[in-house]
């Protein structure tokens, strides 16, 4: 290949990495506008799909899974290169440094020690501690950062993003061969990969141009040696090479592990396959209870199984088109950020499925619309003594003209008037009874979640005269 054509491929490198990660700013920044960013990079995020199948992840999931583990083992860790968005984030950055002022790099030890962090972070998102594990992953780092209510920063997230990027204009991709959890992994499938760059010794003429390009410092001219399982196929040696001594294809460069190399990745594969195939929920029980009382959304199915399967990538938060889900806040450790639904910042629309389908990593089962019309998240409670009828005696029932299910009703009262009147069987724990309360700061109805999710029952026929429906809308049609 001509000097001409490798920095053709490293163009095309380039252009798909940023694009990608422009794609899925613009997703971030926008949802609404931007559905694809979310729903597409998603579902082939390597550690998202990884971490399905570590808690138990649907089998579709599982198979994109495999299906990307067998090309990076013939091919080496193209998606650390091509489509990883927060090492698109670190290409670009240095893209900028190099050209401002080049960085005088050269070939950098493994550091296995450090993989020991890694290792730790998959060991706690096992046992269902996914905090960790989430503030290192790229994708879960990269999309949480932007709370979707309030629209501001996460403080701990922009902290750790902004100290990668920063540690990539001093150190090049390091933090993908050390610390990052799906790295470890790719590192591992890659080491005996059958295709990637190879090094040929007789044209090299160790001038280090391709030390000084690359970003993993995965060459070694003085040893012309190059490490495939830290080589993140960015291409960025190639028009570097003014000989042409680097060449993609099969050869001498495939490291194969020997014998203890071989029982070394036997026992993590056994590891990884036994771990997959415990349940999460029995997992759970190996921590403490987490609080009940939050509302988890739609298809979660339960605390414990949330807890041990969501990777808090946010993925739903920003997708949720009523802005309802959030990130949990104030319910300990174990919840920390998973998301939760606030009725207060919004109601769980009645059809609306779309979180339950755009979750990578299977956290929350994707819904029928029939199925989710029935699925009960929470059951609505009254506080009579702040409801306006009974303190103000003022006419109201904005709780019950938006209830989707009859579950509240309007019927006469201890005071005289028409009070809100609950079914708690029929009652979907949406929250749209509590958005629409006008007693603040705490609602006369609220909704209490419930660790395990039910099944309620249809919707009664109950007519109610006068109704003014969600389509309508307007509060202000209520006599407060």
């Amino acid at each position: 290949m001509s000097r001409l054509g490798r920095k053709t491929l490293t163009l095309i490198r380039r252009l798909t990495a940023w694009s990608l990660l422009a794609l899925l700013t613009a997703s971030i920044l926008d949802p609404e506008s931007w559905p694809a960013g979310l729903a597409g990079l998603a579902d082939f995020q390597f550690g998202q799909l990884a971490a399905s199948l570590f808690s138990g992840g649907p089998p579709a999931k599982a198979a994109v899974l495999a299906v990307m583990a067998l090309t990076v083992a013939l091919a080496g860790r193209w998606f650390c290169g091509w489509v990883c968005p927060l090492g698109a984030a670190m290409d670009l950055l240095c893209f900028v440094r190099d050209r401002i002022k080049p960085l005088k790099r050269g070939p950098r030890p493994a550091r296995r020690r450090l993989l020991a962090v890694p290792t730790l972070l998959w060991l706690l998102f096992w046992l269902g501690l996914t905090a960790p594990w989430a503030l290192l992953e790229p994708y879960s780092l990269t999309t949480s950062i932007k709370r979707a209510s309030p629209d501001v920063l996460c403080g701990p997230t922009a902290l750790i993003l902004a100290a990668v990027l920063a540690a990539a204009l001093r150190w090049g991709r390091a933090f993908c061969n050390c610390l990052c959890p799906t790295g470890l992994v790719l590192k591992l499938l890659a080491r005996a990969s059958v295709f990637g760059l190879r090094l040929e010794a007789d044209k090299c003429l160790r001038c280090g141009a391709c030390s000084r390009a690359c970003q993993a410092g995965c060459l070694d001219v003085e040893r012309l040696s190059l490490d495939r399982g830290r080589c993140l196929v960015c291409l960025e040696c190639l028009p570097a090479c003014p000989n042409g001594s680097l060449k993609w294809g099969a050869g001498p460069e495939r490291a194969l592990p020997g014998r203890r190399g071989f029982l070394r990745l036997a026992s993590l594969g056994a590891l990884a396959g036994g771990a997959a195939l415990t349940s999460p929920e029995a997992r759970a029980k190996l921590l403490p209870a987490p609080p009940e009382g939050l509302i988890l959304p739609p298809g979660a199915g339960s605390i414990a199984r949330l807890n041990a399967r969501c990777t808090l990538c946010h993925t739903c938060v920003r997708a949720c088109p009523n802005g309802a889900l959030v990130p949990a806040s104030g319910w300990g450790t174990l919840m920390w950020r998973k998301p939760t639904l606030d009725p207060y910042q919004g109601f769980c629309q009645y059809d609306c499925v779309i979180c339950t389908r755009i979750c990578p990593a299977g956290a929350l089962q994707a819904l029928t619309p029939e199925a989710k019309r029935l699925a009960q998240l929470g059951v609505a409670q009254l506080e009579r003594r702040r409801c306006l009828v009974v303190r103000n005696g003022t006419s109201c029932g904005a709780c019950a003209e938006l209830c989707p299910t009859a579950a509240v009703t309007m019927a006469p009262g201890p005071s005289g008037r028409d009070e809100p009147t609950l079914r708690p069987d029929a009652c979907i724990g949406c929250g749209a009874c509590q958005k629409a309360c006008p007693v603040r700061p705490v609602s006369a109805i609220l909704v209490k979640g419930l660790a395990v999710q039910r099944t309620a029952k249809p919707p009664a026929a109950v007519e109610r005269p006068g109704r003014i429906g969600p389509e309508q809308a307007g509060f202000e049609d209520f006599p407060f």
